[in-house]
């Protein structure tokens, strides 16, 4: 496209109305709903990371205590492979707490706070 014929159809756009319109709060929408989105992205980055951390530490300290009495660890890990059920259920639940508690009442509280 020749340079004259872009500034003819720029021309013509600027005089011209727009076949639509667009709501007075669109921009706030938007960046609300930008935020949001982004606000998503950093709580749930903040769990995984919280996760990494509480399972290093977790590991850290049960490989320290077998290193101290083998035998009690030993004893947990049979009480835990006779009971699997109820300790994934148990490791279950507190894990949704934890996301719960980082990520879905942030998402929710964000949400009202942004409706009002």
């Amino acid at each position: 496209m020749k340079t004259e014929e872009l500034d003819k159809i720029i021309e013509k756009s600027f005089k011209t109305e727009p076949g639509f319109v667009l709501p007075a709060d669109f921009a706030r929408k938007v960046t609300f709903s930008m935020v949001r989105r982004e606000q998503w992205k950093s709580d749930l980055n903040e769990y995984l990371f919280l996760t990494a951390v509480i399972l290093s530490l977790v590991s850290v300290a049960v490989g320290l205590y077998y290193y101290v009495d083998k035998e009690f660890v030993m004893r947990a890990l049979a009480f835990a492979s006779g009971n699997i059920i109820q300790v994934i259920f148990a490791l279950f639940l507190l894990n949704f707490i934890f996301f719960a508690d980082r990520v879905l009442l942030r998402l929710l509280f964000s949400r009202w706070r942004t409706n009002n």
